[in-house]
């Protein structure tokens, strides 16, 4: 069981610069240091592919859980066996095997030696291997370094990588403790690494269908390129789970808005943060650049007149969001055919749901077949600019008015000569309420249940059975087992009994992601609770067979109202 430094120790510095901007993230803790850690300490931690896109805080949470597993392994009482991490990140400039695997194996006899000598300053040596090698105590890892040296001389590159690849885990077999390594930017190692005939090794990743089964030395990969890292994933046939890296909870990002705000000298207030919540949503970029944009020179975010102006300045060239979404759509729109791929996402912009092939060939009067659309399609997908729908056949945008905003403002008037009024769109995103938001229908549904309901007469098919509410909590976060979930509403009535709801109210119908999702909450919680009721309520309808394949699986369809 992990137990919680009192004080973090900043062994390895944090891209974040002031380590006091990093907040919350405590799902993502919750998980890693609770039922991950406890994998761990058992022997059997699964790897795990933290995704997301350019700039959600991947790194700032891998570095931050770096330096909190080095703190407490270096606490005095600790309870299971020794857990040292090690990080290293895989950048995106061309690289030759030789120096990658100098690069990897250096930076783990860094750590080691760090660990040994209960040091960081290790971390900050600048030696080259050799003289490096010197300064090693450890009998396991001064032979392996000696090992790798041979290899270097002769530049035999493949064994230098074969024995630095699989270094962590032989180091915590033989010295009976756990490493995990933390590999930073993953999706790099098939694209930028060359061989003696400076030709691309495409297939580098495949190293870890061995390296990841090591259970000694479990690895936790990151990648901002989603699709990419996915396909690796994919390749590496089930040694990997996925972990997507969602956007900060509304009180989360509260903190970080507080935190920044202090960080800038920007004046905020109760109000102005519900505006700026209403804006970002949580994604830790479009918070970060709101704060930190040389737009900012007021540094009065309470006058909404000033969020407009710097928000609107951050969706133009120059602007950091502005800079990581058109990293994205230029390098893709390079790639494909662009006015039609356009055309296709300002579709989807404008639909709100997802569309079938067949959709969108008949709604934009496309001159292509089915199998063109496909490709077409899966390059925006692979680009990370759409996403695929609840089938293979149905395709999605992701729900991101600061996405939209941008896409609109750089490429609307190119696809029908339009140019849209950015700074009036955003003024009316700031004063949308949390109702209209979301939070109204949940509102509803809450009134409609306060007061003793027949279930028959509320849900479609559901029992002839009176239910007598005590108290509804909203925003209820459960441990699910594998993870701690959020639930839109908890009704709790008279004899123990608790329903939980799920409540959808965008513009999309409820579809098969989210039943599965549900179904898989709903299945943990019963393991404990038996007795415990689901509802849904979908604002919009169902996909094709969902709400069936609920009801078949014992979950009640609130009617409409």
């Amino acid at each position: 069981m992990f137990k919680m430094p009192e004080k973090i120790i900043y062994a390895l510095p944090e891209t974040i610069g002031n380590p006091d901007l990093f907040v919350g993230r405590k799902a993502e803790f919750d998980f890693f240091l609770g039922d991950w850690y406890r994998d761990l300490e058992g022997n059997f931690a699964q790897n795990q592919a933290i995704i997301s896109r350019r700039k959600k805080g991947k790194t700032a949470f891998l570095q931050r859980l770096f330096n909190v597993l080095w703190s407490a392994c270096r606490m005095e009482e600790k309870e299971g066996p020794e857990v040292i991490p090690f990080y290293f990140s895989i950048q995106d400039t061309p690289i030759t095997l030789g120096k990658l695997s100098t690069d990897f194996f250096t930076a783990f006899v860094k750590c080691c030696m760090a660990y040994n000598t209960k040091d960081p300053k290790s971390f900050l040596l600048s030696l080259p291997l050799d003289l490096l090698k010197e300064k090693i105590k450890d009998k396991e890892l001064k032979s392996l370094c000696e090992t790798f040296e041979t290899y270097r001389k002769r530049g035999d590159w493949e064994s230098m990588w074969d024995v630095a690849s699989k270094a962590p885990a032989n180091i915590a077999r033989v010295n009976g403790v756990k490493i995990v390594q933390i590999l930073d930017e993953f999706q790099n190692i098939n694209d930028f690494v060359y061989d003696k005939d400076k030709e691309k090794i495409t297939g580098m990743s495949g190293t870890y269908m061995y390296v990841s089964e090591l259970r000694e030395a479990p690895v936790i990969v990151s990648g901002s390129e989603v699709h990419w890292l996915l396909r690796i994933v994919g390749s590496l046939t089930g040694r990997f789970q996925t972990y997507s890296l969602e956007n900060l909870h509304e009180e989360e990002a509260k903190e970080a808005m507080n935190r920044y705000a202090d960080f800038r000298k920007t004046k905020i207030n109760k109000a102005a943060k519900e505006k700026l919540w209403n804006l970002t949503r949580g994604d830790p970029l479009y918070i970060k650049a709101l704060f930190m944009s040389r737009y900012n020179t007021k540094k009065d975010y309470t006058k909404e007149e000033n969020i407009v102006k710097v928000y609107e300045k951050e969706l133009e060239p120059g602007g950091e969001i502005y800079n990581t979404w058109m990293e994205y759509m230029q390098k893709t729109f390079h790639d494909v055919n662009r006015r039609n791929s356009k055309r296709i996402m300002l579709y989807l912009f404008n639909k709100g749901e997802e569309r079938t092939r067949a959709q969108i060939i008949k709604d934009l009067n496309l001159k292509m077949s089915d199998e063109e659309l496909e490709k077409r399609l899966n390059a925006l997908i692979a680009g990370d600019l759409i996403s695929q729908g609840s089938t293979g056949y149905r395709y999605r945008i992701p729900d991101d008015k600061t996405y939209e905003l941008l896409f609109r403002g750089v490429y609307q008037d190119e696809i029908e000569n339009f140019v849209p009024d950015i700074r009036k769109e955003i003024r009316k995103e700031l004063g949308k309420t949390n109702y209209e938001k979301g939070k109204f229908r949940e509102y509803l549904v809450k009134e409609r249940l306060k007061k003793p309901f027949n279930l028959k007469e509320v849900t479609e098919e559901g029992p002839d059975r009176i239910i007598k509410p005590r108290k509804i909590e909203e925003r209820v976060t459960v441990d699910t087992g594998a993870r701690k979930r959020e639930i839109d509403l908890l009704i709790k009535a008279e004899k123990g009994l608790k329903i939980y709801i799920d409540v959808k109210n965008t513009k999309q119908r409820y579809g098969k992601n989210e039943m599965k999702r549900w179904l898989r909450i709903a299945e943990n919680i019963r393991e404990e609770e038996p007795e415990t009721l689901f509802m849904v309520y979908s604002k919009n309808g169902y996909t094709e067979g969902t709400k069936e394949t609920m009801k078949e699986a014992g979950v009640l369809i609130v009617k409409s109202f």
